[in-house]
């Protein structure tokens, strides 16, 4: 069974150049995955900004379409990842969902703060949530790595440039900016709290 789905959103014109797990595409997102000849699994938004033809070409590489109400009280994005969990997933990536309006990647990065199976993808950064817990890390092309308590939390880190050892970081600590893995495997521990991670690269 896939447990994994990629939200595709519209953002941004770049796509991945690589899919692993279902897709779907989120509003425009879908208009570009169906130009590309990407089957998704579904699209979803109110689709108020793409035409006839594109609608067309969008049911044409979706197995369903559902088309939203444009007045509505969450976003395309917000509606796609809850449609997700509905459906049993339990690793959600919305990619393409850091760009664009800042009203709507800020609701994307609460969105990674309210579900810790939420990753925030582009080809530059990727965000998401760590609850109390131990966890590994590994090597990738995004080089830093930056933790942000949303609780008061205390963390501890091995195997990074700059090591912690039970660092009590709250909401407006900014010490966790711009680390990096000395090892190619690095052990991250939440000994309490609720952490916001970034994993970023320069373009």
């Amino acid at each position: 069974m896939v447990n994994k789905v990629v939200l595709i959103c519209g953002w941004q014109d770049e796509l991945p150049t690589h899919f692993e797990g279902d897709i779907v595409g989120v509003d425009r997102g879908a208009l570009l995955l169906a130009r590309q000849g990407v089957h998704m699994l579904f699209a979803i938004g109110d689709f108020d900004s793409v035409d006839e033809e594109g609608k067309n070409r969008m049911r044409a590489f979706s197995d369903e379409i559902i088309a939203l109400n444009p007045i509505k009280d969450v976003s395309d994005a917000e509606a796609a990842i809850d449609e997700a969990i509905r459906r049993g997933y339990t690793e959600i990536v919305l990619w393409g969902s850091l760009g664009g309006r800042f009203d709507h990647t800020l609701v994307n990065l609460k969105l990674a703060q309210r579900h810790t199976c939420l990753r925030l993808l582009d080809a530059q950064n990727e965000v998401y949530t760590l609850n109390e817990g131990e966890y590994e890390v590994v090597e990738d092309d995004k080089p830093y790595i930056s933790f942000f308590a949303l609780t008061e939390s205390e963390l501890s880190l091995v195997g990074f440039k700059y090591p912690l050892d039970k660092a009590i970081f709250t909401p407006d600590t900014t010490l966790g900016l711009s680390n990096q893995l000395t090892a190619k495997k690095a052990r991250i521990s939440v000994h309490e709290g609720k952490l916001l991670v970034i994993r970023s690269k320069d373009k």
